[in-house]
């Protein structure tokens, strides 16, 4: 697997970029401390922006580190909506799930998935573990979310999800498989964002390092992956393949990816977002080949 980096672009006026899906003639895209939903154009230049968090207590445009819901992850959901979910590493301020009807305007829905968390929580897959969910993907009805240490992907039926949610329904079945991923200075990276090559049925994840002692606290960024994974036959392989995604001038923190164009089987054009913990984004556009 290989990675070849077409450009690096600072993005103005979003503050640390964790989540990105394209969509139509541009990009939707979230800040981990930023209330809004944010649309870019092609040249990634943001050019309008919706509150979708109820949350108050933010300065200018981002909220303060002990009350942001934490955004990870924006998913596209067949083409209709999106769905975006706090990250779980603390509660309740980020046992937080916002679905996005792709109407104009947009509709906002919010919910409070706690119950749902605490459950993940108190599951044996994350002993000695935290809950840090940090990227979103979707594929045939299938909601796949990825924490990030231990690296977990959990999934389970959307539809039967939302019904849950609602009050309307009993929690859907979950799979879970756990990953051990690749290392900087023996430190092992997390899953950091996702999402899914529908013609060729892979996960397309990236996963970032950070010398941090916990999923609160930031640390120095040491670098980023990018991987793939199986799905097909409606299983998660247990392999997978990676390469490392060079720095330019500094390390970069790669917290999402979105699929710019499906060129042809092997060939994938990707759109990154990176985040460097102090309020700025650049985008990583670049061509994976395997």
């Amino acid at each position: 697997m290989e990675i070849t980096v077409l450009n690096y672009i600072k993005v103005n006026n979003l503050p640390s970029g964790s989540g990105m899906a394209k969509y139509g003639g541009g990009y939707y895209a979230i800040g981990d401390d930023s209330p809004y939903l944010f649309f870019l154009n092609k040249k990634f230049q943001v050019i309008s922006k919706t509150l979708i968090s109820n949350n108050k207590d933010f300065n200018g445009e981002r909220i303060i580190k002990a009350e942001k819901a934490d955004f990870e992850s924006v998913e596209l959901i067949n083409g209709t909506e999106m769905v975006t979910f706090g990250s779980g590493g603390k509660s309740p301020q980020r046992d937080v799930l916002v679905r996005i009807l792709l109407h104009q305007p947009l509709e906002i829905e919010n919910y409070d998935i706690t119950p749902f968390y605490n459950h993940l929580r108190n599951l044996p897959e994350f002993k000695n573990s935290e809950l840090n969910i940090e990227a979103t993907a979707f594929y045939d009805n299938q909601l796949y979310l990825f924490n990030r240490k231990k690296s977990l992907i959990i999934k389970f039926n959307y539809t039967h999800y939302l019904s849950f949610i609602k009050g309307e329904a009993e929690l859907p079945t979950l799979e879970i498989k756990e990953f051990f991923l690749p290392k900087i200075d023996g430190i092992e990276s997390g899953f950091s964002g996702a999402t899914i090559l529908q013609k060729d049925s892979k996960i397309i994840f990236t996963a970032s390092v950070e010398d941090s002692i916990n999923a609160y606290e930031d640390g120095e960024i040491l670098g980023s992956f990018i991987g793939m994974i199986d799905i097909s036959n409606n299983t998660i392989s247990k392999t997978y393949q990676y390469c490392a995604i060079p720095n330019n001038d500094e390390k970069f923190k790669v917290e999402s990816v979105t699929i710019d164009e499906e060129i042809e089987v092997g060939k994938t054009k990707l759109i990154l977002i990176t985040d460097d913990d102090e309020g700025s984004s650049t985008i990583i556009d670049c061509v994976i080949s395997w």
